[in-house]
């Protein structure tokens, strides 16, 4: 029996089909911006191999697939028409994300569910699915999106069919991910977005995001994907498949997305399941509030458990920052909050490892023109792993975040949630019990530490 969700906001999918929007080329691509895909010659919805991805297609090369996509020098062509002239692009901007590595489930003649809240509206709302860490292909039949009205039910009249290259049906080969055709109408920022996919076949080494936080309905074997009744879908998870990626069309208001990059903190450890009280959701809220005439995306690239020097779980930091952050459409800024796995689960008797793999990520982005702010690592005493040894690596980072003058500007995060009279510890109503993650509070501490300024 499904697992009862949060009545989420039902903000209305207008659909205004009146407002026909213009087409960008939609070839499948790997691990690329919507409008960095190159067209293909012919109407075939399924991927075509890159040279880049056959590179890396040995049969062990699932993880070395998926590392390949974030190395700088993987490039899509620009865009043509049949070939020929450049085609008109529109400026896109990242509306939703996940960080995806190869999960643990089995999925096949079933229709899979998800709710995810795009944080900016638009118009010509594009979806990607990813199969970067598969390692056979896998084909999606019917895809919908709609609105959320409660649990797996979805708002009558939003339901609306996604297609890839004009077809309802696409193919993704292993190491690749593909993004879909404009879908006609406009979406609300805040939205409670349910996208429905239809897999007709099994699907065994799935990519996707293990901690969603988030019900995600399976239905029973068949087709649900048009339907707008939850009735169908029987079984829960509190995983993503697939989807990875949402971007709308910015209009002249959306200056960009920001990109927070990190680990089980900002991943949304310690909240409820469909509470949507990750800090990134907080600060979601924050720039809802401010000028409508500076609307920003706000995407969560953390991974649960994940490090910045060393893959363990989901790959390390550096590995993936290309794919899940740099090739993002829009994106102007980013916030590292990333370390404190590689502290409470390393060795360390020098800060410099771990200094030098934030200047590595601060060239890659500055090269891209996008902006870098440090966040410091937030305190963990009373966790299992802490020492005295761990504990000063940790301060002594944090003085370099603050003063070494390498990034863009610094969040204080730390300084926020720790207690004055015990620095070592967070203060006590901002830990989640656990003394390393935050409560509820204490994410709402780190979002307003933010200074919206800077992004």
């Amino acid at each position: 029996m499904a697992r009862p969700a949060h009545r989420l906001t039902m903000a209305a999918l207008a659909v205004a089909v009146g407002g026909a929007t213009a087409a960008l080329p939609t070839a499948p691509v790997h691990a690329e911006s919507p409008t960095a895909a190159s067209a293909a010659a012919g109407p075939s919805s399924t991927a075509s191999s890159s040279a880049a991805s056959s590179s890396a297609a040995s049969s062990s090369a699932a993880r070395g697939r998926a590392a390949a996509s974030s190395a700088p020098g993987h490039r899509a062509a620009t865009p043509k028409s049949g070939g020929a002239s450049p085609v008109q692009q529109h400026r896109l901007v990242g509306a939703w994300t996940t960080s995806t590595d190869r999960i643990t489930a089995a999925l096949g003649g079933q229709t899979v569910r998800m709710v995810v809240r795009a944080s900016v509206g638009g118009a010509g709302t594009r979806l990607r699915l990813s199969n970067v860490f598969g390692t056979a292909p896998v084909t999606f039949s019917d895809v919908y999106v709609g609105v959320q009205a409660y649990g797996a039910e979805i708002l009558a009249g939003t339901n609306r069919p996604v297609t890839f290259r004009k077809r309802a049906s696409v193919r993704v080969p292993p190491g690749q991910a593909v993004w879909s055709d404009p879908i006609p109408g406009r979406i609300a920022g805040g939205s409670a977005l349910v996208v429905s996919l239809h897999l007709p076949g099994t699907v065994r080494g799935v990519t996707g995001h293990e901690r969603a936080y988030s019900t995600t309905y399976l239905s029973d074997p068949g087709n649900h994907s048009a339907e707008e009744s939850g009735e169908g879908f029987t079984y829960t998870s509190t995983q993503w498949y697939f989807l990875d990626r949402i971007a709308v069309e910015a209009s002249g208001a959306t200056v960009g997305s920001m990109v927070a990059f990190g680990d089980s903190i900002t991943d949304g450890a310690g909240q409820a399941v469909d509470a949507n009280r990750r800090w990134t959701d907080y600060l979601r809220q924050r720039l809802a509030r401010q000028s409508t005439s500076r609307r920003m995306g706000v995407l969560n690239a953390g991974i649960a458990g994940n490090r910045l020097l060393h893959s363990n779980v989901g790959p390390s930091g550096l590995s993936r920052f290309y794919r899940d952050v740099l090739s993002q459409p829009g994106v102007r800024t980013v916030v590292v909050y990333e370390g404190i796995n590689d502290i409470a689960r390393g060795d360390y008797t020098s800060i410099k490892p771990l200094a030098y793999g934030y200047k590595k990520l601060i060239r890659e982005a500055h090269a891209r023109k996008i902006k870098v702010l440090g966040a410091t690592l937030t305190p963990f005493y009373g966790w299992g792993t802490w020492t005295p040894e761990r504990e000063e690596i940790r301060q002594r980072l944090n003085t370099w975040i603050r003063t070494s003058g390498v990034f863009d500007g610094v969040l204080d995060f730390d300084r926020a949630v720790r207690d004055p009279e015990f620095p070592e510890q967070l203060t006590v109503s901002y830990d989640s019990g656990d003394h390393l993650h935050l409560s509820d509070a204490g994410r709402l501490a780190i979002a307003d530490a933010v200074n919206t300024r800077m992004l």
